[in-house]
């Protein structure tokens, strides 16, 4: 609820905001200079430039994606005395971010991981860089693939003087040319190039290169224009007849500021101690996953899981993954791609997405079940929003408080950042900068910091403190070891903003942010930590675009602004006019309600169904040729179900037939299960040696003397030969066998007569013999699976079991995956309130 502390909290959260804005110039990189064209925009001035250039830019693909060259950055923060906040780097109109645009073969590219540098290299024609500016600062070309450009002419000079001043917009009256700084290794080239070239296919090997300085008392423009071109002759041969060609092809441009490179690549990296410290924080978000692995599917094994909501989890998270990455490919490398690159990069984002939606689904499962059993707050809250109770008083109170937590951090960030030296800059993903690049920016950009707060605060904030909250006894300490655990498991995955200082500058920062989230945890709960951490990840994403010259580029920052303003606006309305939570009413998951229900049948049947267990064999015989699998389901009461399988063998120690059978005795609790060890043990005594029929026909005498009047046995027998691939079967009163064969289900007729074992002191019971063929299916069972009974009284029934085998694809599936299935179906039916005991063998040949 909102009271004096939420109060406090607000008014630091604001105080967190209005710092960020105070030292914005000097801790952003986009301060005074937010994007200033559209991608859309900058690759229709390209479009326009490259007809001028001599070719046409829709022959091409295109792609176009924000650089921010860091490297440079630092090193005029290095040099300048005056001003070298970002912001005042951005208002001189230093170079230090531009759209780097690649145009290249369409359709030819099969990579999957590609960045746009070694796509460039692959099918790479011109790569173009647009300053903030609106001005081409560099074009180079790829040596290795056919350079698109060319300027027809003989005169050198009037040549370049057109390329930069009237193509590429540069007034060349604020510059003077460089004498003496063409060179060439051919023969003299004068003005007119009507000396004669080497040529090797028409292209000349070396390159001419202008330069021109700015004048001296010249300001706001670059430094220095250097402009390579390649002179080239083309022979053309056409309907108006042969002729040639003379011009040039540009091989690249550069306009350079103070200590600019001329390669924009050189960005900053890190050294040595960077990359250690690296792979020691990969390894410990590495050891995390594996944990939440571990433990998920421990709580899955354990019944603890709501699958309705693990389900959501996972298809919401492999969604917003798998539709960032293909919305992001669409938009970049798609028309580079060939059919067999776009089936590629589909699976692999498909893989991709699904995998870390089963992590986030693992991450929520062991959340939940350590908040459950920990009495976290706001447990009862996210039960009420899963209940779709979403006008709820608590609810619009942990909004609230997010929202306060989030500024927080915004002024933690800043405050570090400003005393450092160092800046934000933005990176959203693996390819760095991408979400300028990508159209529908308010869909991706939501989509990604929504995924990304659930997998940062379900796993490495909720998850984390959980389960050092289970193992540490002393609070203190787990809160702790959680700090810093979680700090080291942000600082590698999770974050869209990085900073320009070295991995040991983001760890404090995070290791900082992770010491509010795990307070938040402790003292309100994962849905206030949830709204934290997407409150400030979206506000300090959308900073690029705000104060934007182009309409295209600013509505990202207002509209997405407005999307933020909603939930804490619907927070206080939720606080004031909701309902409690209370009057939601309490929410207890299906797996406690089972747990608590399994807790005092098990201690009524522990003895007898650890008597019953020791009677079934620990594992199925493997022999070629056969794939045979058995399982007893006891019911809430223990009865008198048994199964074995025995393999006969010959004198050499050779498997020659397979002995399996299944037996239920009549009554309940100790009183079926002592019958059922007897009986056990006469059947061991015989199965190797005997047929089906001689075993039941010797021990039905001993059984009618060792029982009482009101206790009978069921039997079914089977012996299945593998040298003549035949089956006898003998039945004393149970469950008729299915045979499935050709996808056709039947019962077995046994021979009379069917008396059960212990009714009648003598009997001679015959077997019925079948030849099998490969792909029959063979299945013994007890008399739990018809008779189960469903909520409304109705049986299973004995006429559905054939027709159960019938929907099973026993062709494709194992024994045991057959087995399963049959229990998943029994136990759904039922309600997993088993009438009976259930004992299945599924013999595959």
């Amino acid at each position: 609820m909102l009271n004096r502390r939420s109060y406090i909290l607000l008014f630091w959260g604001l105080a967190g905001i209005l710092s960020y804005f105070l030292l914005r110039a000097d801790i952003e990189f986009y301060a005074s200079g937010p994007i200033s064209e559209s991608k859309g925009q900058v690759e229709e001035k390209i479009g326009e430039i490259a007809l001028q250039l001599g070719f046409s830019a829709d022959s091409l693909a295109m792609m176009s994606t924000r650089k921010q060259h860091l490297s440079y950055t630092k090193i005029l923060q290095d040099t300048i005395i005056e001003e070298p906040s970002p912001a005042a780097l951005n208002k001189r109109g230093f170079h230090i971010q531009s759209w780097e645009t690649v145009l290249g073969a369409q359709n030819k590219s099969n990579g999957v991981f590609a960045a746009p540098g070694q796509l460039f290299d692959e099918t790479g024609r011109l790569k173009i860089n647009t300053a903030n500016s609106g001005k081409i600062i560099r074009i180079n070309s790829n040596n290795e693939n056919p350079n698109p450009t060319f300027i027809q002419g003989d005169s050198l000079f009037s040549i370049a003087e057109k390329i930069v001043g009237d193509i590429l917009g540069y007034d060349l009256g604020l510059y003077e040319l460089k004498e003496n700084n063409i060179y060439d290794s051919v023969s003299a080239v004068d003005e007119g190039l009507n000396q004669r070239r080497e040529r090797n296919n028409g292209r000349d090997q070396k390159s001419l290169e202008i330069v021109w300085n700015v004048k001296a008392d010249t300001i706001r423009a670059p430094e220095k224009l250097i402009l390579r071109l390649q002179p080239i002759v083309r022979e053309i041969n056409d309907e108006s007849g042969f002729r040639t060609q003379f011009g040039f092809t540009i091989q690249s441009f550069s306009a350079l500021d103070s200590y600019e490179p001329e390669d924009l690549k050189a960005d900053a990296t890190n050294n040595s101690d960077d990359l250690l410290f690296s792979y020691i924080l990969f390894s410990a978000l590495f050891l995390l996953i594996i944990l939440i692995f571990a433990v998920g599917l421990r709580n899955i094994f354990k019944g603890k899981v709501e699958w309705r909501r693990a389900l959501v989890i996972f298809i919401a998270i492999s969604a917003g993954v798998y539709g960032w990455r293909a919305i992001y490919y669409i938009y970049s490398y798609h028309p580079f791609l060939s059919t067999a690159g776009i089936f590629a990069g589909t699976i692999n984002n498909l893989v991709f997405g699904l995998v870390v939606g089963l992590y986030a689904a693992l991450a929520y499962i062991s959340w939940e079940a350590l908040a459950r059993s920990q009495g976290q707050h706001q447990v009862a809250i996210i039960d009420a929003l899963w209940q779709r109770k979403f006008f709820v008083s608590e609810t619009g109170s942990a909004l609230v408080h997010g929202f306060a937590f989030g500024g927080i951090v915004i002024g933690i960030i800043s405050s570090i950042l400003y005393f450092s030296g160092e800046f934000l800059i933005q990176s959203d993903s693996q390819f760095g900068f991408s979400e300028a690049s990508i159209t529908p920016k308010l869909l991706t950009i939501n989509m990604s910091s929504w995924t990304t707060t659930w997998l940062v605060c379900i796993a490495q904030i909720g998850f984390v403190y959980s389960i050092l909250q289970q193992w540490i006894k002393r609070e203190w300490l787990a809160s702790l070891i959680s700090i810093v655990i979680s700090g080291i498991c942000i600082t590698v995955l999770g974050r869209l903003i990085e900073t320009s200082g070295p991995i040991f500058l983001d760890m404090l920062i995070y290791l900082s942010i992770a010491v509010i989230f795990i307070y938040a945890i402790k003292e309100f709960g994962l849905l206030t930590v949830c709204t934290g951490w997407w409150f400030f990840t979206v506000f300090l994403m959308i900073q690029p675009y705000i104060g934007s010259s182009s309409i295209e580029v600013a509505y990202v920052g207002w509209v997405q602004s407005f999307i933020m303003a909603g939930p804490f606006i619907y927070g206080f309305i939720a606080y004031r006019y909701g309902v409690s939570v209370s009057e939601v009413g309490d929410y207890i998951p299906e797996y406690e309600e089972r747990i608590a229900q399994h807790l005092w049948v098990e201690k009524e049947i522990e003895i007898a169904r650890e008597s019953q267990y020791k009677l079934m064999p620990l594992k199925a015989p493997k022999v070629d040729g056969i794939d045979v699998y058995g399982f007893f389901l006891p019911s809430f009461e223990v009865g008198g179900d048994y199964f074995d399988y025995v393999m006969s063998e010959d004198k050499f120690g050779n498997p020659t037939a397979l002995n399996m059978t299944v037996v239920d005795v009549s009554g309940k609790a100790m009183r079926a299960a002592m019958p059922a060890v007897f009986t056990s043990g006469l059947l061991l005594s015989r199965m190797k040696d005997d047929m089906p029929s001689d075993i039941l026909s010797r021990i039905t005498e001993p059984i009618f003397y060792r029982t009482d009047k009101r206790t009978f046995i069921t039997c079914a027998l089977a012996r299945y030969e593998f040298e003549t691939m035949k089956m006898s079967i003998a039945n004393a009163g149970h469950c008729r066998p299915v045979l499935k064969r050709n996808g056709i289900a039947e019962y077995i007729h046994t021979p009379a007569p069917a008396y059960p074992l212990g009714i009648k002191k003598n009997v001679t019971y015959r077997a019925e013999t079948i030849a099998m063929k490969k792909g029959d299916f063979f299945l013994l069972y007890s008399d739990g699976l018809p008779e189960a009974v469903n909520e409304k009284g109705e049986r299973f029934g004995f006429e559905e079991v054939p027709r159960l085998i019938e929907s099973i694809d026993t062709d494709l599936l194992s024994a045991y995956e057959i087995v399963q299935e049959i229990k998943r179906t029994v136990q759904k039916f039922s309600n997993y309130q088993l009438v009976d005991d259930t004992t299945i063998i599924c013999l595959k040949i």
